[in-house]
């Protein structure tokens, strides 16, 4: 299929934008492996391993030849050093940090020549993460699963684009390839795809997650800071029994975002980026 290139595609040496976003106990090796061998990235939590030795067993096992990411959390990090030390060990070609100042990391990073962006959701974080030097910024809007803004993806990343001039990559409400392909025309260098992958067949959610996502409507997502402390959108249905005190926050609660509203199967991984590079091309062919 015809390649989709940008800057961030050529730097990271992938076919198409389509970025398979880090998830919380839902992205893992398997996903990475697939998103990668059908021309995008994926990426996964360093959290998603639970100890440190089986994350650094996973960055050793994991194909050399493949492009991967992996995000650090950098505000909850009992763990955040030893695991920056094996990312740069590794030289993961892609690190995604939330929560946090990157400073560090970037310039560990930069060091082996690998690539740095940054979770933000306004100007104020954009501002702080451009001047510790990432590389892009991704926009997390109002809609995107987990931790989340609250600015439009209409607003918040062709804003950050324009005020400070490095790439954007876009999260929030991403399902389609009509969505990628308004992404790309609002100036966004590539699509964060996480909710419409958690309803994929090498997706570590539990069935019953996977069967909540296929069943809710947009309006079924709330967002809320009652789990975390940082607001975030979770499925409705799902808080219920932990505002009851018999559910466990991320393990019980479900995150999702409102890309919900056209999750309607549970395909392999490659075969949904295939769709979504056929569908952003017949949109693209399709405009007045």
């Amino acid at each position: 299929m015809q390649e989709i290139r940008t800057p961030l595609t050529a730097r990271l040496s992938i076919r198409y934008p389509v970025v398979v976003a880090p998830m919380f106990l839902v992205s893992n090796p398997p996903l990475l492996e697939a998103a990668a061998r059908a021309g995008a990235i994926g990426a996964v939590p360093s959290l998603n391993f639970r100890e440190a030795s089986q994350f650094r067993d996973f960055l050793s096992a994991f194909p050399h030849d493949l492009p991967f990411g992996v995000n650090l959390i950098l505000k909850w990090g009992e763990r955040l050093e030893e695991d920056m030390k094996a990312v740069v060990e590794r030289k993961v070609p892609l690190i995604i940090t939330s929560l946090g100042d990157p400073t560090a990391l970037v310039q560990a990073v930069h060091a082996y020549g690998g690539s740095v962006w940054c979770d933000v959701v306004g100007a104020r974080h954009a501002e702080k993460a451009v001047k510790a030097g990432a590389d892009a910024l991704v926009a997390v809007s109002h809609g995107a699963g987990g931790h989340a803004g609250k600015l439009s993806p209409m607003v918040l990343g062709p804003w950050l684009k324009e005020q400070f001039k490095v790439p954007v990559v876009m999260a929030g409400g991403l399902a389609t390839g009509r969505h990628l392909l308004a992404a790309l025309a609002l100036g966004a260098d590539a699509g964060y795809f996480g909710t419409r992958f958690i309803a994929t067949k090498e997706s570590a959610a539990p069935e019953g997650h996977k069967a909540a996502i296929l069943e809710a409507e947009p309006e079924d997502i709330e967002l809320t800071a009652e789990v975390t402390g940082v607001p975030g959108n979770f499925l409705t249905s799902s808080l219920a029994a932990f505002r009851d005190g018999k559910g466990k926050a991320w393990k019980d609660v479900y995150s999702a975002g409102q890309a919900v509203a056209f999750v309607n199967d549970v395909p392999a991984a490659g075969e949904l980026i295939d769709r979504i590079v056929s569908e952003y091309l017949a949109a693209r062919a399709a405009l007045p």
